[in-house]
């Protein structure tokens, strides 16, 4: 079994699109599947030789995202020969992502985008969530529900009970993330005890360092991103619980990694954590900054007991995300396909 992973762009930038297929491959490394990677800018795909030579050497090709002529391309070429093909959407065709650029997307729906969906042998979804917003596209298209998981050694061992009252932001700075929702409410509560730490990049870097400039009483601190797993652990680490005001997540990986760091995780129903919620890891809110406020209050007010018992409980969920535990699902998908 060989399987070719594509992904328009690899890198660090681009969040936790990056660190599913980093992951992933690291799997494959373990278990011992060939596998290659191909991007924008990789060799292969700007050698139409090698390029050609790969897809009638693999057996499946897993197109991580959509929409774009890079994928159309690559898509039609593994159709040609008749090769097995797995979409992981990655949140593409939640409804807050398709109200963006709305008539963009709805005239390339049309265009090819849906032949594309349903020539497809299987589109991986990584909730329910996800996998019942496909499906409302089209009853015909052939969907399976299989998590991400989390790198067993990030599971923390010792908890650190010392409250730093340090809250962190880790994400791409998009408006999808809600973070011009969340730096107004930290701004509106003025609490002085505590510190946000923004960690990502994207395209509201200009906006966050002009909050930095007018705004001096507030602990606000903005942070390039990380990427390896050594430098993650340290940020996780200092920090005592996870904010993500989104207004759409197809998983959440980022939230998965916090809790494994025993960082209970604030974030909004719109994403498929509910039960963290339900498992004293965290806090569920509305997308609403009205609610995101009034639960900051509250979590500032917390004791320290109850903080602790959250951080144990986080831990606990994200254990059951080990992939020594997901990873045999993973496996079983691309066996019934072959």
């Amino acid at each position: 079994m060989k399987i070719c992973l594509i992904s328009e762009f690899h890198n660090y930038q681009m969040g936790g699109q990056y660190t599913a297929v980093k992951e992933l491959v690291e799997q494959f490394k373990k278990n011992k599947i060939k596998h290659i990677i191909i991007h924008k800018d990789s060799n292969i795909y700007l050698n139409k030789f090698l390029l050609n030579k790969i897809f009638t050497d693999f057996d499946i090709f897993y197109f991580f995202g959509g929409w774009t002529l890079f994928y159309k391309k690559l898509h039609l070429l593994a159709l040609k020969l008749n090769k097995k093909i797995i979409i992981h959407p990655l949140g593409i065709y939640e409804p807050w992502a398709l109200s963006e650029k709305k008539l963009k997307k709805k005239i390339a729906w049309i265009m090819f985008q849906k032949k594309l969906l349903l020539s497809a042998d299987l589109i991986h979804c990584a909730s329910i969530k996800e996998k019942n917003n496909v499906n409302k596209l089209n009853e015909k298209i052939k969907t399976t529900c299989v998590p991400f998981g989390i790198d067993d050694n990030l599971i923390k061992k010792k908890l650190n009970i010392n409250i730093k009252k340090k809250v962190l932001f880790f994400s791409r700075l998009v408006d999808s993330k809600g973070l011009d929702v969340l730096i107004d409410a930290w701004i509106d509560i003025g609490n002085e005890d505590w510190t946000l730490d923004i960690v990502g990049t994207g395209n509201n870097i200009k906006y966050i360092r002009q909050i930095n400039k007018t705004n001096k009483n507030i602990k606000i601190n903005f942070f390039r991103a990380v990427s390896k797993k050594k430098e993650k652990k340290f940020l996780f680490d200092k920090h005592d619980f996870l904010v993500l005001p989104t207004k759409n997540e197809s998983f959440g990986l980022v939230i998965l990694e916090s809790m494994a760091r025993g960082l209970p995780v604030l974030t909004t129903n719109t994403t498929p954590w509910l039960n963290i919620q339900k498992k004293n890891a965290g806090w569920i809110i509305n997308d609403s900054a009205v609610e995101l406020k009034l639960v900051l209050y509250k979590i500032f007010c917390l004791k320290k007991e109850d903080f602790i018992r959250k951080k144990k409980n986080s831990i606990k969920l994200a254990s059951k995300f080990k992939w020594s535990k997901i990873f045999p699902l993973y496996l079983k998908m691309f066996q019934r396909l072959m």
